[in-house]
Parts: structure tokens; sequence; C-alpha cells
């Protein structure tokens, strides 16, 4: 993993992001690109008066930010570009042009129904980026010391896309992984799909040298809260997790479940879009 780009704002919810960025690039020895998005919303976040240069306030503010990780990780690693539109659109083609492994980003959550339908940042750069994404709600924690991933499997496909990147991070913390299994439905065929997936996902990470997995089956109407339920019960620091999108209008949108993962879980999702993943990665 060589190059992380966190989006930051200067909202409590990037800092907390940002914070988790410096912990994951510390395990991985990664550069990190902090991008910065100038428009109404972000500017907010800052204590600006007439006089103050808007972008020199913005750098300043980020050094003093990165002077408190100067122990963490290089000051030489950490950089800052400062850009100006959509945050979610400026975010995508960054990370495109710079073909980063890994975004990440904070999740403010739904506020109301013309919320849900306009979306927000964090649910736009899941649907369109081209790189996993793990997005940390405000107050929520991904631990320094990550001890468990959840790593659901359901009948779909491209349940199994998520290993690799899933793995990679629990190999870099040493934490056991928790596999899911999920039924959604009686049909005899598609429970034993699910339960091939969990077995080669077993092999995969055993393989791999995952020293602790641990695999539950339940039954579930409501996958994204199942998901939950479980990984707080087992007190996960992220779950990793494949999302479906949606085509509305013109915009590329995530499915229901992701959704509610991504605003509603209390949990840090690491998320792949699958909309393309199949054309070029099939299986494990």
């Amino acid at each position: 993993m060589n190059e992380i780009l966190v989006g930051i704002d200067f909202s409590e919810s990037s800092l907390n992001t940002f914070d988790h960025a410096i912990g994951l690039a510390s395990r991985f020895r990664s550069s990190l690109l902090c991008v910065w998005v100038e428009n109404k919303n972000s500017i907010r976040h800052l204590n600006l008066t007439k006089d103050q240069n808007l972008h020199d306030v913005v750098t300043e503010t980020f050094n003093k930010i990165k002077e408190g990780y100067k122990d963490r990780i290089s000051p030489d690693m950490v950089e800052l570009k400062l850009v100006k539109g959509v945050t979610y659109k400026e975010i995508v083609k960054i990370s495109i042009e710079n073909q980063v492994d890994i975004i990440m980003m904070g999740a403010h959550g739904n506020q109301g129904f013309r919320r849900f339908l306009m979306g927000d940042n964090a649910n736009h750069v899941i649907a369109e980026a081209k790189c996993p994404v793990i997005t940390i709600r405000e107050h929520r924690t991904l631990k320094r010391g990550l001890k468990t991933i959840v790593i659901p499997i359901d009948s779909t496909l491209d349940t199994r896309q998520k290993l690799p990147i899933a793995t990679k991070i629990a190999l870099a913390y040493g934490a056991e992984v928790h596999i899911l299994g999920l039924y959604f439905t009686n049909v005899g065929t598609l429970r034993k799909r699910v339960n091939s997936y969990v077995e080669q996902t077993e092999k995969f990470l055993e393989k791999s040298g995952v020293k602790k997995v641990v695999t539950h089956y339940t039954k579930s109407n409501n996958g994204a809260r199942t998901i939950m339920n479980y990984a707080i019960k087992v007190d996960a620091g992220l779950i990793a997790t494949m999302i479906e999108t949606e085509k509305l209008a013109s915009d590329i949108w995530l499915g229901s479940q992701g959704q509610q993962l991504v605003n509603q879980s209390p949990v840090p999702i690491l998320s792949i879009a699958n909309k393309e993943i199949l054309r070029t990665r099939p299986g494990l």
C-alpha cells in the first residue's frame, strides 16, 4: 500500500479520520495525500477573518495538525493538496490521477429526506472510486490496535472480492478475522453457495497467514443491520464489505444496504463498489 488519500475539511469527523489514516500509513509505511476541497461547506470549518488569505489559513491549520504526528510519521510522507470544486468529484478525480491504493474519509450520515436524496460525499466517493474506501463516522474509531475485522459473506458472486485488501489490513495489525456467513433465503442451493464461499474464505485467510479466523452463520432479513449488530457484539474495529451501486438519473449511487452501512454503522467501513470489478478480477 504505497499511498493513502485522506479527505480533510477540518471537521471533527475528518480530523478523526486523519488520525486513523496516520495509524494505517505507519503500519504500511505509506505516504498520505491529504485533499482539501474549497467550497462553502469546507470553508465553514475555518475561523476566517476578512483580511486573511484562505489558502494560507488552510495550510497553516494543516501544518499545526501535522506537527502533532511527527513522532508517528515523517512530515515528508504527508502532502496537502488544495483544490476547488465539488468534494466527492475532486477526491475521486485526484485518487485516479495519483493511482492511490485506498481513500479514507469521514461519513456524516443522513440528515433528513433531502440529505437522503442528495447523498453525501462519502457515499458518492465509494460509488465512483476505483479503489477501496474506508469511511469513519464522527465520534467513532478505527482503533490503532485494530484487533478484530468482520468480513460478511453472502451468495453473491462478488462477495469474496474484498478479501485481498481486508487480509492485508488484518496482517498489518495482527487482527483476528470474523467471517459472517449471511443467509437471506431458505433456498438450499443459495445456502450451499454461502457455505462454499465461506469455506473458500477460510482457506484464503489461513493460507495468507491470518492467525485467528472465527466463522459464524446467521439468517438475516436486513443485511446491514445484521452486520452492524454482529460487529458491535464482537467489538470489531472494521467491517469489510462489497457495496452495490445503482444508476439514478445521471448519478451513480449506493444501494440501500450500502447506504445503511456507511451512514449508520458505529464501526468503520471498508467498502469496495462492485460496478466494474467482475470484469477484471473474477473470483479470488
